[in-house]
């Protein structure tokens, strides 16, 4: 048999409405009719509806997660499904389903809105490079917890968030460049004035700084986060005979398309010019020369934000406070910056 809220009442000689109240835990039952009705409930394995209990104000325990995304195929960028797996082993153990919902900007203006409206979660944990300021805006004054991984220079509201150290894994890899004996640094960027590029870019002056060495903003390159638009970017810096010898990439991709460039015009890497990448992505322990490369722990990120938004929800974190968790990167040192020595 499947029970129903009624069904459920009628066994414990209660009204539907108390039912109710003890299963979305709300005040106004007495603790003798509290305790009645769950026994009845485990008794009889009832599960109640997830989305009647969301329209009475309760739980739905479904989480959200929404990626706001610029390219088509984000859903297959390493980053969200290492994140992803994180969320979700945290989220299992907090006994909540993971719901997730994907950018249809193109075809769907109003969709972000819908997400707020509809109620099917509890909060949400929202990604990508397209998040506007007003769609977390929207999410906030609908009352609904969300938690963003990537920090975001947005000012109307406060955020919780959780993000990489991009300034201490930049530090690292340049002075690991300097360690090497290079002394003229390429720092090849993604997207300029993103709060990830811009925090690479302290931790690449700030090692530079330590190391007495004078910043030559001709040697920062846009490289757009991908491949090919950084190796016509360094082949383009060769062509105007721009003097490097090494490269600091903001992440793998752009690596692979500097070391591209780089063979391209005879240069060895690391004989003639060292080259780090940013987040250690699958490939690059297995590219040639095999990438030194700043790992980004991205399943933590992932349980990270799941850990905050839990906090959220169960008011352990003010949600009119901002509250910023970092998560430290590690160098991982192969062979495209290492000088081998005889």
């Amino acid at each position: 048999m499947s029970h129903t809220l009624e069904s459920i009442a009628k066994l414990a000689g209660v009204s539907r409405g108390t039912v109710s109240r003890v299963v979305n835990n709300q005040p106004g039952v007495k603790a003798c009719v509290r305790d009645k009705v769950l026994r009845i409930i485990k008794e009889t394995g009832y599960h109640p509806n997830a989305q009647a209990r969301s329209l009475a104000g309760g739980k739905t325990h479904n989480i959200g997660v929404v990626v706001f995304g610029d390219e088509p195929n984000f859903l297959t960028h390493h980053i969200f499904y290492e994140v992803l797996q994180g969320i979700q082993g945290h989220l299992t153990s907090q006994d909540y389903d993971l719901l997730l919902f994907s950018n249809r900007s193109e075809s769907d203006q109003q969709y972000w809105r819908r997400i707020g409206d509809r109620r099917k979660v509890d909060g949400l944990i929202v990604m990508g490079e397209h998040i506007r300021e007003e769609y977390l805006v929207y999410y906030y004054e609908k009352q609904l917890p969300f938690v963003t991984v990537g920090k975001r220079y947005f000012h109307q509201i406060p955020l919780v968030c959780v993000t990489s150290d991009y300034r201490q894994g930049a530090y690292s890899a340049t002075r690991h460049l300097l360690e090497q004996g290079r002394t003229n640094i390429m720092f090849l960027r993604g997207y300029p004035d993103t709060y990830h590029e811009e925090e690479k870019r302290a931790g690449y002056e700030q090692a530079l700084r330590e190391a007495g060495k004078v910043l030559n903003p001709a040697l920062i390159i846009d490289g757009q986060a991908r491949q090919e638009p950084a190796c016509a970017a360094v082949h383009s810096a060769m062509e105007a005979g721009l003097s490097f010898d090494a490269v600091f990439a903001g992440n793998d991709l752009m690596a692979f398309g500097a070391i591209e460039a780089l063979k391209e015009h005879n240069l060895a890497v690391p004989r003639d010019i060292s080259v780090v990448g940013y987040d250690d992505i699958q490939t690059a322990a297995y590219f040639t020369p095999k990438l030194t490369t700043v790992s980004q722990n991205k399943q933590l990120l992932g349980a990270q934000a799941a850990e905050l938004l839990m906090k959220l929800l169960n008011s352990e974190l003010d949600v009119n406070q901002a509250h910023d968790r970092l998560v430290h990167n590690e160098l991982i040192v192969r062979e495209s910056s290492v000088l081998l020595t005889s």
